[in-house]
């Protein structure tokens, strides 16, 4: 598997840095693209080269880790999906929360500029990291940015487009009333890491809004007004088959967080328990409501 690399979780506890991409004679780092995607795998080969085929339409150079939680057999690629990926196992299942801040920890202490996530079955479209890139580099004092998502279900068929407030006001009070940032969107500076510290299991299925609630308290955030990924709705994603703790480990957040200030807070407390005992077929048809009316307000 040319341009394909490994690693396990033993050698990784061993190795206070790793840089798998060290060209010859050059010192540790040289040759890094700006980027690197982090990748959590679990069992679900086909969709992950779905994702990394979408990846490997992006022009702009990025790196991909994959961290394979203990799939078995273990995960191989075939030669060519993507020209340059490193694959990191671990020897046990550990969840989808250690497998990304395997990722994470391994991107930031190679010294990759931006960390990007993507999560298996989602797909980049093909501007995705330039146009994120572009934004950063702008915007220095911009921590994380998004963007629109465009679900679909398993055969790739279009059900809604999902858009979001891009200014870090309205991300920040949107945040207290639902998730506002696409987190298989989101693109990071990696020193941020540094001030917010990884993925928490404090809030079991919800991990991402944790870290980003995290961020968008402390730091600007925003989100480009476009379509940056394609979320796949399947039986097997965790917005699915644990809809219940995410949902109640969102409530938990913004109680968590709540701002007597803010009308957000408010609603978002009344929606949360709402959204814990309304069906989820009343849920969906609303959001594609609200999505399509988005639209045709947006004139799209």
């Amino acid at each position: 598997m040319s341009n394909v690399q490994q690693i396990n979780d033993e050698q990784r506890k061993t190795s206070a840095v790793f840089d798998p991409f060290v060209l010859p004679g050059g010192q540790p780092g040289s040759g890094l693209p700006l980027v690197a995607v982090v990748v959590p795998f679990y069992r679900r080969t086909e969709a992950l080269l779905s994702s990394l085929r979408s990846l490997a339409g992006n022009s702009a150079p990025h790196h991909v880790i994959v961290v394979d939680d203990g799939t078995e057999p273990p995960l191989e690629l075939p030669e060519g999906v993507h020209p340059n990926v490193v694959v990191i196992r671990h020897r046990h299942n550990q969840g989808v929360t250690e497998a990304a801040n395997t990722g994470v920890s391994h991107a930031v202490n190679a010294g990759y500029r931006y960390i990007a996530r993507l999560d298996a079955g989602d797909r980049a479209v093909p501007l995705r990291i330039a146009r994120q890139v572009e934004f950063l580099e702008q915007h220095p004092e911009v921590k994380l940015v998004g963007g629109y998502a465009l679900f679909v279900d398993h055969l790739g068929t279009p059900l809604f487009t999902s858009m979001h407030p891009c200014e870090p006001g309205a991300i920040r009070r949107t945040m207290h009333r639902r998730f506002c940032i696409v987190h298989p969107s989101a693109m990071f500076r990696a020193d941020v890491f540094s001030s917010v510290g990884l993925y928490r299991e404090k809030y079991p299925a919800a991990e991402d809004y944790d870290l980003l609630f995290r961020i968008v308290e402390r730091f600007p955030v925003a989100n480009l007004p476009e379509v940056m990924v394609e979320y796949e709705l399947t039986p097997d994603s965790i917005s699915t088959r644990r809809r219940h703790a995410q949902m109640l480990g969102k409530l938990r957040i913004v109680a968590d967080h709540f701002d007597w200030t803010l009308p957000e807070s408010y609603v978002g407390i009344l929606e949360g328990i709402l959204t814990l005992v309304i069906p989820r077929s009343v849920t969906a048809w609303k959001r594609r409501l609200v999505a399509s009316g988005a639209r045709f307000l947006g004139g799209k």
